[in-house]
């Protein structure tokens, strides 16, 4: 790991700020909700590299099948 500097990212949605972030082992990432409205609703999901692209695959599979007519 050595000197890496902690980084998050946060994306600002209509409802929600989305986190982004290293875990603490910095051996996977963090994402976390939390809705924008003030509530506590809040979840977390923890990924490794294998489970984040598959993450990711399947998200754009699902933004493709949504966008069909």
């Amino acid at each position: 790991m050595g000197n890496k500097v902690w980084h998050m990212v946060t994306i600002a949605t209509e409802e929600q700020n989305v986190k982004i972030y290293p875990t603490d082992l910095y051996d996977g990432i963090i994402v976390s909700t939390e809705e924008r409205s003030g509530t506590s609703k809040y979840a977390k999901l923890f990924l490794n590299e294998d489970e984040m692209e598959m993450l990711i695959i399947k998200m754009r599979e699902m933004m493709e099948y949504v966008k069909q007519k």
